[in-house]
């Protein structure tokens, strides 16, 4: 063989051994790696997007909504809180007191690439209103919290263990505390279940949640990428496990609901294409625990509490004074 055709024969190799490697680093940097929100430039203000024919409700629909709610909370002058994680981050979480005497608490924890003032921002005044006190973690590697790799629960559930310790701390041996969770929130609480959470954890409110780290990283694959999970899945976990220190498959909410003793509330939009529906119905199926379900029709990802407010609200509410003590 001569050295011209040695060298087509290599390049032919090496060709789609390079296209495979960039995929990876591209998906593995898209997914997991932290990345800072530019500064916007101040843009004319647009009118709420209207949704597009067959999907559901987005967070474009209610961006007024969303941002007068963010100013209500952060007008509050809400109480800065920093704690060290289990394995040495600074994570930083926002307190708002309820105004008057109350045993109540909500712990609520938002969703991947948010914050912890914009994903329960249409909640923020309802929950204060009825008297919760309101503890809004950043999750790692998000806003104003250490870190620089998101790994969708595995570590995000020590870190919700360590919140709802503190919150036990702060109000009290015999306080109430809800675990609710949007989005990667939802899916961090549930995983959270199989930890030994204080027995103050009253209920948990999972709204659009995926079942595991492997199953939302496939579905995104092929939603946004339409790139089939082999042999890209399996390098990426690789590549997850030695940068980012942790493994993809390591734990599952469906694992966690078969044991689950905590009361869960189960809600998802009807026409969420990110996370899929059929996640929370998966969900729903495996927990051994009371539980109930709110499916919001014409929502879509992380919308149900804005599609349809005075449903959810009431559902949430009721929900939560069933399990208290």
């Amino acid at each position: 063989m001569n050295r011209k055709k040695a060298g087509m024969i290599a390049a032919a190799v090496m060709l789609p051994v390079t296209a495979i490697a960039g995929s990876v680093a591209f998906f593995f940097t898209y997914a997991v790696v932290r990345m800072e929100k530019k500064k916007k430039k101040k843009k004319r203000k647009k009118a709420p997007a209207a949704p597009k024919e067959g999907e559901g409700l987005t967070f474009g629909c209610f961006r007024d909504k969303m941002e007068e709610g963010t100013r209500w909370f952060k007008e509050q002058d809400p109480e800065k809180i920093t704690l060290a994680s289990y394995d040495g981050l600074k994570l930083s979480a926002y307190l708002l007191p309820a105004e008057k005497k109350s045993r109540n608490v909500l712990l609520l924890m938002h969703g991947y690439r948010c914050d912890g003032f914009s994903d329960f921002s249409c909640l923020y005044q309802f929950y204060h209103d009825q008297g919760y006190h309101l503890l809004v973690p950043h999750q790692r590697s998000h806003a104003e919290s250490d870190g620089k790799y998101i790994c969708f629960g595995v570590k995000e559930r020590y870190d919700c263990k360590m919140w709802a310790d503190y919150a036990v701390r702060r109000f009290g041996s015999d306080c109430n505390l809800y675990l609710s969770g949007i989005s990667m929130g939802s899916s961090t609480v549930l995983m959270a279940a199989g930890l030994d959470l204080p027995s103050n954890v009253r209920g948990i409110i999972a709204d659009c949640g995926f079942t595991s780290p492997y199953d939302i990283f496939r579905h995104v694959l092929n939603l946004q990428f339409r790139l089939p999970s082999f042999p890209l899945m399996n390098l990426t976990e690789l590549a997850v496990k030695r940068k980012a220190g942790f493994d993809y498959k390591a734990v599952s909410t469906l694992d966690v609901l078969k044991t689950c003793k905590i009361p869960v509330l189960f809600i998802h939009g009807g026409k969420d294409d990110f996370v899929p529906t059929q996640m929370t119905l998966d969900n729903y199926s495996a927990c051994a625990s009371p539980k109930e379900l709110l499916i919001v029709p014409e929502a879509g990802h992380g919308t149900s509490n804005m599609a349809e407010p005075e449903r959810y609200r009431e559902t949430a509410l009721a929900f939560m004074r069933k399990y208290e003590k």
